[in-house]
């Protein structure tokens, strides 16, 4: 069994999604990411994290505002797990794992094809 890392959720706009997360429902900023593709906010609500996710390019048109993007798992030893997942022959949504600040991490597949992650805290 895994813990939850966080919950995905694409917001048109990050600082009005923010403003509402932290001022109406009491959810502390704890972390930010930014790219020429994406901004990431991650806010604490209670035990749990929710990322908010606002896409910078039209190519995500799929995953729209208001929709959950993707549940992320911890793990504690990323290659391990892929290993498993390769044997089941679960499609892998990157080429490789991606390191992003203390984290590797790696996109898939579920049955349904929703998005799911496995996170490694390095």
């Amino acid at each position: 069994m895994y813990n939850i890392a966080h919950i995905g959720v694409v917001v048109k706009d990050a600082d009005k999604s923010l403003e509402f997360y932290t001022t109406v429902l009491g959810c502390t900023r704890e972390e930010s990411y930014q790219d020429e593709r994406i901004r990431l906010e991650f806010i604490k609500a209670g035990q749990q994290t929710i990322e908010l996710i606002q896409y910078k390019e039209d190519a995500v048109s799929d995953r729209g505002p208001g929709i959950i993007d993707h549940i992320a798992f911890l793990v504690n030893d990323l290659e391990a797990e892929l290993a498993k997942l390769r044997q089941q022959q679960v499609r892998l949504l990157l080429d490789q794992p991606k390191i992003s600040g203390n984290k590797k991490l790696m996109f898939f597949s579920g049955p349904d094809g929703e998005r799911l992650e496995f996170i490694q805290k390095l």
